[in-house]
């Protein structure tokens, strides 16, 4: 397991790089998958430093479980393969 200090360490990292590419990045720089999967790793490390709250995190401003359950329904519909048993 990762210790919180190594966790610390990574979000503050990753903060510094995605704030100045935010703030000063052009188009290309800022829409970047690279970019993109920064924040999403920032946010996850936020999340379990419980600095985001775990109803925030699953709503549709980061995770949107909602809609990912929503999806599921529709395979469910497709597919007649439920989620409960999926393993």
């Amino acid at each position: 397991m990762r210790t919180i200090q190594e966790l610390k360490a990574v979000e503050q990292e990753l903060s510094k790089l995605t704030g100045f590419i935010a703030g000063l990045g052009n188009k290309k720089e800022f829409n970047n998958k690279d970019f993109d999967f920064a924040c999403n790793v920032q946010d996850t490390i936020m999340w379990v430093l419980m600095e985001i709250e775990t109803e925030h995190f699953r709503s549709d401003a980061y995770l949107d479980v909602a809609k990912l359950r929503k999806i599921a329904k529709n395979i469910e519909l497709r597919t007649g393969k439920k989620l409960d048993d999926y393993e």
